[in-house]
């Protein structure tokens, strides 16, 4: 008998109704079944749901959280059992599905394989970032999964960001703002705005300016163990800070974020081969979502 949790948002009847399929099907076959519906956690007044992170407490002795949902349903759940060192397998009712392992449609035939611990299923590892976000005397820490990034709020009026890697002074850049990504999050606001793509298990981070002032100011792919510190001017206004695109904060004109490699690491479990992903950029980048079915590609065997 297994522990596993169901995470999910209620709110959305599709994930729901599944939800209670999926309990019916694990307490028959005798596991222990935690249900954890986002959308009834208890937030800050005023927060939207995925601006806050649910008590871990929940997922805490689970072997395994089925995740039903997309990419941000999945990472939002990623900082929760990172900090727990529970593995995901994510289950597709997304929009995208770069981090999705199996459609509703495979659950009923390979489920099995990853309740089982079937020697197909290999562990995927992704690296994640710790923040520290300075400003008016007080410090908050973040963890983030894709990204973190700084950048002007509601005026469409660049700002300008100082850039530091392990103390040296590297950049002024004029801007929107600066994303610092993972090579999960490459996939995410950082392809959007012209940053390179990292193959998933890269540890490297990547420094990508938003819409900057000068052409020539480009992206720069950074060691694993880098310190980046950014200094954000806004002048007359507010900016910025989010992390994951879930976790916001409003700075003030000279605030400071700091960004390392986390100690904390996202553990995905996998039965698609480690080249699915160079598949499944390609079917995304061409918007072919035939090349993404369960079928169109081979599982890892003994063989």
């Amino acid at each position: 008998m297994k522990t596993i949790a169901i995470f999910y948002q209620g709110r959305k009847q599709d994930t729901a109704r599944f939800a209670n399929q999926l309990v019916t099907r694990l307490q028959c076959e005798g596991h222990q079944v935690r249900v954890v519906d986002i959308s009834k956690e208890e937030v800050k007044e005023g927060a939207h749901e995925e601006q806050v992170d649910c008590d871990n407490s929940l997922l805490q002795g689970s072997d395994l959280v089925l995740v039903l949902g997309g990419d941000g349903t999945i990472v939002h759940a990623a900082r929760i059992c990172a900090r727990i060192g529970v593995p995901i397998v994510g289950i597709d009712f997304g929009r995208v599905g770069f981090l999705t392992e199996l459609s509703p449609e495979a659950v009923t035939r390979d489920l099995g394989y990853y309740l089982d611990g079937d020697a197909s299923v290999w562990v995927d590892e992704r690296t994640m970032l710790h923040t520290v976000l300075e400003q008016d005397g007080k410090k908050e820490e973040f963890l983030a999964l894709n990204d973190v990034v700084i950048a002007r709020g509601t005026w469409p009026r660049g700002v300008q960001v100082k850039i530091w890697v392990d103390d040296y002074f590297y950049n002024t850049s004029y801007a929107d703002g600066t994303l610092i990504s993972t090579a999960t999050g490459s996939t995410a606001y950082n392809m959007a705005v012209g940053g390179p793509l990292l193959y998933p298990q890269v540890q490297n981070m990547v420094l990508t300016p938003i819409a900057p002032h000068l052409a020539s100011d480009r992206s720069l792919v950074v060691q694993p163990e880098a310190k980046i510190k950014l200094q954000i001017f806004t002048n007359s206004q507010t900016g910025v800070f989010s992390a994951d695109g879930q976790l916001n904060r409003v700075v003030q004109n000279g605030a400071f974020i700091t960004v390392r490699k986390s100690k904390y690491v996202t553990h995905f479990l996998r039965r698609r081969p480690p080249t699915y992903f160079y598949q499944i950029i390609n079917a995304k980048l061409r918007n072919d979502s035939t090349a993404t079915t369960d079928t169109q590609h081979a599982y890892r065997t003994d063989d």
